[in-house]
């Protein structure tokens, strides 16, 4: 009887921290289901208000990047030593924001899924980008124009070269600090929308390193469409495999 009893306490000690571990694995799943429908509930709701703000609005293209110089990463080596952190996020939300006169940037929220250079603390974080282009007054886009002013107007500009990624897209993309301390009239825009050296970043390069994963597309491609298509230069070439490395690495269901 006694060795009976021995081997019953000795299967409840045995089962019972399965059962536990069992439980506990059970409620991580379901919180972390819980928190995928919620995301995907704010996704949705973001894109309607997007949609439902720029359907109106005039559409006019640009070529801001025309007057910018920057380094081009075509390795990821170069990539993680001109950023101070990489990053792989959703665009939670895209909304209008200050500007300068005669610019247009959008306020993008960024939740940072992973990490893949630098400061790891930033994982599971939300932080700010200045998108290129975006929703802009009508007499803020052509303040030093002799044109009529019409301050009711909107115009969404569109950068031929940065097209904004949707609302629910995945990035991967270089930081580095946003130094607001400087007084110029961008960084006065970004202040007045809500940016601070501890929430937000800018983009390394936004104009050659920026990888988007529209959502349900497959994998990752360069955002800039020009440098797609410009198939036989070499610093494309060397994009595209580098986008071909991204999507073997960062690209994992």
């Amino acid at each position: 009887m006694k060795k009976t009893l021995m081997i019953i306490v000795a299967l409840l000690l045995f089962v019972l921290p399965l059962s536990a571990y069992s439980v506990n694995a059970l409620n991580n799943s379901n919180a972390r289901q819980v928190k995928h429908e919620q995301s995907s509930k704010l996704i949705i709701r973001n894109q309607k208000i997007w949609q439902k703000h720029t359907a109106k609005a005039d559409v006019i293209h640009s070529d801001e990047f025309n007057n910018r110089t920057a380094v081009v990463s075509t390795s990821f080596e170069q990539l993680q030593n001109h950023s101070q952190t990489v990053i792989e996020g959703t665009v939670y939300n895209l909304q209008k924001m200050s500007s300068p006169e005669e610019m247009s940037y959008t306020k993008a929220t960024i939740f940072v899924n992973r990490v893949i250079s630098g400061d790891k603390s930033l994982k599971n974080k939300q932080i700010y980008l200045a998108f290129d282009g975006g929703l802009v007054s009508f007499d803020r886009w052509y303040s030093h124009s002799t044109r009529p002013k019409d301050s009711d107007r909107e115009m969404l500009v569109k950068n031929d070269e940065f097209p904004l990624p949707k609302i629910g897209s995945k990035i991967i993309v270089g930081l580095i600090p946003n130094h607001l301390d400087e007084p110029t009239e961008y960084n006065a825009a970004l202040k007045q929308s809500g940016f601070t050296i501890n929430n937000s970043y800018a983009i390394e390069n936004p104009r050659y390193n920026v990888w988007v994963k529209a959502p349900n597309a497959a994998k990752y491609q360069l955002n800039n469409p020009k440098m797609r298509k410009k198939t036989n230069i070499q610093q494309t070439q060397d994009l595209q495999k580098l986008t071909q490395l991204i999507n073997r690495q960062y690209n994992k269901k």
